[in-house]
């Protein structure tokens, strides 16, 4: 599964977000969400790649060692930000209150595809970000 694209999408009075047409059928109808720990933004996981970003965070460590307090540290961490939740029969998800506020996100939100996951973010932070990151893509490509 690789997911990609930029979508302008309105959340509505509920929190509810209406997922992009191109990446439903990429998705499962059970999703992980969670605070980007890098970025400003929600990301948004079908179960099966929730679990290999998840194990992939141990890779460099040689992977998840139940017996090292590290790494049962960061997966307690990790799990306990993730919020569990099914894309309804309009293709919906609700994002709770606390999960908007995390990441101040308003009524106008921006999907991202980011080859395994989604992207949800506040419109106005997305494109700020995107008129300041013209210039550094081709540093970004050609580095």
């Amino acid at each position: 599964m690789i997911l990609t694209g930029t979508y302008e999408r309105n959340l509505d009075a509920k929190g509810r977000l209406s997922l992009p047409a191109a990446v439903r059928d990429e998705l499962s109808s059970h999703v992980y969400v969670l605070p980007a720990p890098d970025v400003e933004a929600l990301y948004v996981f079908s179960s099966d790649e929730y679990e290999k970003w998840v194990m992939g965070l141990f890779d460099k460590r040689g992977g998840f060692d139940p017996r090292k307090r590290e790494d049962q540290a960061l997966m307690r961490k990790i799990n306990s930000m993730a919020t569990p939740m099914d894309i309804d029969s309009a293709s919906r998800i609700g994002l709770t209150e606390a999960l908007r506020e995390k990441k101040h996100l308003t009524r106008e939100v921006t999907v991202v595809g980011n080859f395994d996951h989604l992207e949800i973010w506040d419109r106005a932070v997305w494109e700020q970000m995107q008129q300041a990151d013209d210039d550094d893509l081709a540093d970004l490509f050609y580095s």
